[in-house]
C-alpha cells in the first residue's frame, strides 16, 4: 500500500495522489517487476523448449557415449597389437585367432602394399593407422576398453641411420605407451631386441649395462632402461622382450624356391646367431603376457648356429648340396658397421 504524504514535506502531490518524487519511484518499481515477470516467463518457455529438444534429440554424457559405443560395436575389452601387419605381429594375431580371440585392434602403417599378404587371412575387429593411434589409445585407456597391448611396431631396417627418427619412432613412442599403460593398469608387452647387447659375449637380460652400436639398438636399450622404473610398481605389468633372430628360415626357403639358391654374406660359416622359430617366439610372447611378470626377458633358444648351417638345412630338404645352393655376397659397409658376429641368449631368466 502506498503511503500519501502531506504536501510541503517532500513536494507537491502528483495527479495520482502520490507525492511526486515517491510516486515516480513506485511507478519505476512496478515497471521493473513487470519486466522481470515477463523475462521469467520467457526463461521458463525457453527451458521448456530446451527440455523438449533434449528429449527429442537426446544430449548424452561422456559416460553414456562410452556405453553406447561398447554396446553398438559389441566391444568387449580389446587386445591391441601394434606392428600387427609385420612378421611377428601378424603371426601373433594368427595365434590369438587360433585361441578364439578376435576382439583385436590391429595398428600399423599399411602404406607398404606387401603387408597385405600378412593380414588378409587374419580376423581382427578394427584397424588404426600408426599416426592416429596415440590419440585413440588415450580414449580407449581412459574408458577402460583395453585388455592388453602387444607393442611390436618399430622401425627395424638396418639401412635406417637417422638417429632422430629412430629415437622418436622407437624410443619416445614406446615410452608414451608405457606411460599410458602404467597410469591405466593396462598389461603391456613391448618388443626389445638382442641388438642391445652389441659385441658383448654376455647376454644377461637382467642388465642394461651394454654398448649399443647402432641408433636402432640405442633406441631399444633406452626403452628398456626407461621401462624398468615402472616395473617396480607391483600394480603394473610391463614386459620387455629381447628378441634374438626370429628364424630367417622362411626367407631362406623363399629364396631357394624362387631362385634355386640362397644368398649369404661372406664369412657366414663363422657368423653365429641364436635363431628361434617364429612359432616359438610368438608362443613365448603370449606366455609372457599370461604370466603377468614384469621385467626384461630374452626370447631365444640358448643355442647359437651359423647362417651357413641354416641354409644347409634348407638345401637338404631336396637333397641338394649345401655348397651348390649357396651364393656368397660381400657384406655392405653400412651393414658391417656394428654387425653382431655372435649372439646366444642367456635363458636362465626367460619366460618359456
Amino acid at each position: 500500500m502506498v503511503k500519501i504524504t502531506e504536501p510541503g514535506i517532500f513536494g507537491e502531490l502528483n495527479e495520482k495522489g502520490y507525492h511526486s518524487s515517491q510516486g515516480d519511484q513506485e511507478d519505476a518499481d512496478i515497471l521493473r517487476r513487470e519486466k522481470m515477470t515477463e523475462q521469467l516467463k520467457k526463461d521458463m518457455a525457453d527451458r521448456r523448449a530446451v527440455k523438449k529438444d533434449m528429449e527429442e534429440e537426446k544430449i548424452y554424457s561422456k559416460e553414456e557415449v562410452t556405453e553406447i559405443v561398447e554396446n553398438q560395436l559389441a566391444l568387449k575389452k580389446i587386445t591391441i597389437v601394434t606392428g600387427g601387419a609385420g612378421r611377428i605381429g601378424s603371426h601373433l594375431i594368427k595365434a590369438l585367432n587360433d585361441q578364439g580371440e578376435e576382439d583385436i585392434l590391429l595398428v600399423d602403417d599399411l602404406s607398404d602394399p606387401s603387408k597385405l599378404h600378412n593380414i588378409n587371412t587374419l580376423k581382427f575387429q578394427d584397424y588404426a593407422d600408426k599416426s592416429k593411434f596415440m590419440e585413440l589409445l588415450g580414449f580407449l585407456a581412459e574408458n577402460k576398453m583395453v585388455e592388453c597391448i602387444y607393442h611390436l611396431g618399430a622401425e627395424s631396417s638396418r639401412s635406417c641411420k637417422d638417429g632422430k627418427y629412430l629415437m622418436e619412432n622407437n624410443y619416445q613412442y614406446t615410452c608414451n605407451i608405457i606411460d599410458i599403460c602404467s597410469m591405466n593398469d593396462i598389461p603391456l608387452v613391448f618388443a626389445s631386441s638382442a641388438t642391445v647387447y652389441g659385441q658383448s659375449t654376455s647376454f644377461d637380460d637382467t642388465s642394461d649395462d651394454y654398448t649399443p652400436e647402432s641408433y636402432y639398438a640405442l633406441s631399444k636399450l633406452q626403452t628398456d632402461r626407461y621401462s624398468r622404473k615402472f616395473m617396480e610398481n607391483k600394480d603394473n605389468t610391463i614386459i620387455g622382450l629381447r628378441y634374438f633372430n626370429v628364424s630367417p628360415l622362411l626367407w631362406m626357403i623363399e629364396q631357394y624356391d624362387w631362385k634355386g639358391e640362397i644368398s649369404l654374406f661372406k664369412g657366414s660359416k663363422e657368423i653365429k646367431r641364436d635363431f628361434i622359430p617364429i612359432e616359438d617366439a610368438v608362443r613365448m610372447t603370449i606366455n609372457a603376457m599370461k604370466a603377468g611378470r614384469s621385467g626384461i626377458f630374452n626370447v631365444g633358444t640358448g643355442k647359437a648356429k651359423s647362417f651357413y648351417h641354416m641354409a644347409a638345412d634348407v638345401a637338404e630338404r631336396d637333397g641338394s648340396s649345401d655348397e651348390s645352393c649357396i651364393k656368397y655376397i660381400p657384406m655392405p659397409e653400412d651393414v658391417a658397421e656394428g654387425y653382431q658376429k655372435f649372439t646366444q641368449a642367456n635363458m636362465d631368466n626367460a619366460l618359456r
